[in-house]
């Protein structure tokens, strides 16, 4: 049986706050799709008609640069949502594309600008969620401009949900991760190594085991070298 609308647009960050009500005045504006691996959710350039929550999977957000290359800016993952400056752009500004079967909802643009201007308390809520969206993803590209590569990938590491003690399971490939951290498969490759040398931390497969926080820590904050 398909989960409750409303179970899935409460299950998003960006609409955590909201209640039945609210929730269900947003449903007529909101389809839910299947994705397979590698299947383009839009394009660079592509007209913006709406915005995107996942329900289950990944998306990485990607431009791809004059030598050919793919420059990840973002991976999205379950929870989370993407593509909300579509309200305010006539063409999506990159590309997205699922890393994996992913079930993601629709929330079309202008049904949820109309729903705005009759509820502002709706929008207020949204406002809220979005300012501490815009925080996170600040703090994100500080990482990415001022850091080096250990450090981005301990903080990022640090960022992900997890029980103490227990192995983390991530959704993105290595590869995928690298061009998300702004470097190369080796140099990625041979950082995991390194940590693994000197016991912090372990990643094989797609299970991340942290071995010393603290040195981890360390890493993200630029205390500690590696």
């Amino acid at each position: 049986m398909a989960p409750d609308p409303t179970y899935l647009l409460r299950a998003c960050k960006l609409f955590s706050d909201l209640d039945e009500r609210e929730l269900r005045a947003i449903q007529p504006i909101a389809l839910r799709k299947e994705y397979r691996k590698g299947q383009t959710v839009f394009r660079e350039g592509d007209p913006s008609r709406a915005f995107f929550l996942i329900a289950s999977g990944a998306v990485k957000i990607f431009r791809v640069g004059a030598d050919g290359r793919e420059r990840v800016l973002h991976v999205v993952e379950a929870g989370e949502s993407f593509a909300e400056a579509a309200m305010f752009m006539e063409a999506y500004p990159a590309t997205a594309e699922a890393l994996g079967p992913s079930t993601i909802i629709s929330i079309e643009k202008n049904g949820f600008r109309q729903l705005l201007l009759r509820d502002p308390h709706l929008g207020f809520k949204i406002m809220g969620t979005l300012v501490r969206w815009l925080s996170h993803m600040r703090n994100a590209l500080t990482d990415l401009t001022l850091k080096e590569v250990p450090a981005r990938f301990a903080s990022y590491v640090l960022s992900l949900p997890v029980e103490p003690g227990k192995p983390i399971p991530v959704t993105i490939s290595k590869t995928t991760m690298a061009q998300m951290l702004g470097t190369t498969k080796e140099t990625f490759s041979r950082m995991l190594a390194r940590l693994a040398q000197v016991r912090i931390l372990t990643f094989r497969g797609r299970i991340i085991r942290v071995q010393n926080r603290r040195r981890l820590e360390a890493i993200a904050r630029g205390d500690e070298k590696i």
